[in-house]
């Protein structure tokens, strides 16, 4: 998969710099830096509402927002940002992650990451992924419905010191925060558009 992603990437690339090439030549496409309004991810935090549903033989609970990290500290960032949809079925015994990543900045990519409960109580939900990947890292999610939080804890469950896997040999934790990610301003979006 990162594979054929690097090739994405590589050729969106290749394929960017040949249209700068062509329209360098065109004097009408000019565009001054000073004129180009410059687009960022921006957050727009509000509190994190944990849905909670119960009945008799149904529980039921769902969150959203988008993750970020627990840490300060700049190696621990995450690397883009990533919207998330939580839902939890009690009787399926299964939590899933809904995503949406923005990877290498451009590309919009969806994800579901399933997590198996081990865990629940009055006081919230324990659940992990069991894909490990190539690099054996474990995933945890908590959902405190006291504190109304969820975290995840990524964590090496075996030690891998190759060049892939040695960035992940260290536990980190994300925070859901309520609220959304943007790109401010906003990207004009044309669903017509043919490919060009």
């Amino acid at each position: 998969m990162k594979k054929l992603l690097l090739f994405l990437f590589a050729v969106l690339t290749t394929v960017g710099i040949r249209r700068e090439i062509e329209r360098s030549h065109d004097v009408s496409n000019v565009v001054h830096a000073d004129e180009a309004p410059t687009a960022k991810w921006t957050k727009t935090e509000i509190p994190l509402t944990l849905g909670r549903l119960e009945a008799r033989n149904w529980k039921y609970v769902t969150a959203q927002g988008f993750w970020q990290s627990t840490s300060t500290s700049k190696d621990k960032q995450l690397l883009s940002p990533i919207a998330v949809k939580i839902s939890c079925d009690g009787g399926e015994k299964i939590c899933r992650e809904a995503d949406a990543t923005v990877e290498f900045g451009a590309i919009l990519s969806p994800g579901l990451i399933e997590y198996e409960i081990s865990t629940w109580t009055d006081a919230g939900i324990v659940a992990d992924d069991t894909d490990e990947g190539h690099c054996g890292i474990g995933h945890r999610l908590a959902i405190d419905f006291k504190s109304n939080s969820v975290t995840v804890t990524d964590y090496p469950k075996k030690m891998d010191n190759s060049k892939l896997c040695k960035a992940f040999q260290e536990a980190n934790s994300y925070a859901l925060h309520g609220g959304q990610v943007m790109l401010y301003p906003a990207a004009k979006w044309d669903a017509l558009a043919k490919p060009e």
